[in-house]
C-alpha cells in the first residue's frame, strides 16, 4: 500500500535557485508528464519517484497513420464541398446528406485524435505509476 503525506500538512517551502533555461526545462518536463504546475511534478519526481516516461511500441506508427488519415479526410471534405457547390444534377437533399456524412467522418477523426492524445499517453503513464512500488 502506498503512503503519501497529507497535503494539508505542507507548511514548508524549498527555494531553489535556477537559471532561466533550467526553469524552462523543468516547466517543459512537467508539461510533458502531464502536470499543470511545477510543484507536484517536483514533489513526485524527488520524493515519490513517480515520474516515468514510457515509450509505447508502435506509438509513432499510430500517430503517423492518424496524420495521413486526417490529410485524406480533409482532402475528401474539400472535394465534397466542391462537388456540392458545382454538381447541378445532385438534388439538394443528397447534397446535404453528402455534407452531413463528410462532417460526421471529420468529427470521428477529431475524436480519434483526442483519444490518441489523451488515452495513449496519459493512461499508460498512470498505469505504470500505479504499479510502481514506493
Amino acid at each position: 500500500m502506498k503512503h503519501y503525506l497529507n497535503p494539508d500538512q505542507r507548511r514548508k517551502s524549498i527555494k531553489v535557485w535556477v537559471a532561466d533555461e533550467e526553469r524552462a526545462l523543468v516547466e517543459a518536463k512537467a508539461y510533458n508528464y502531464g502536470y499543470r504546475r511545477i510543484a507536484p511534478y517536483i514533489r513526485d519526481a524527488a520524493i515519490y519517484e513517480r515520474v516515468t516516461n514510457y515509450k509505447i511500441k508502435g506509438e509513432d506508427e499510430i500517430i503517423n497513420a492518424y496524420c495521413e488519415s486526417n490529410k485524406e479526410v480533409q482532402s475528401m471534405l474539400k472535394d465534397v464541398k466542391h462537388i456540392c457547390k458545382f454538381a447541378t444534377q445532385i438534388s439538394e437533399s443528397k447534397r446535404q446528406e453528402l455534407l452531413d456524412l463528410t462532417k460526421a467522418i471529420y468529427k470521428m477523426q477529431i475524436k480519434i485524435r483526442d483519444l490518441i492524445a489523451k488515452k495513449l499517453d496519459l493512461e499508460m503513464w498512470q498505469e505504470i505509476n500505479r504499479n510502481k512500488k514506493i
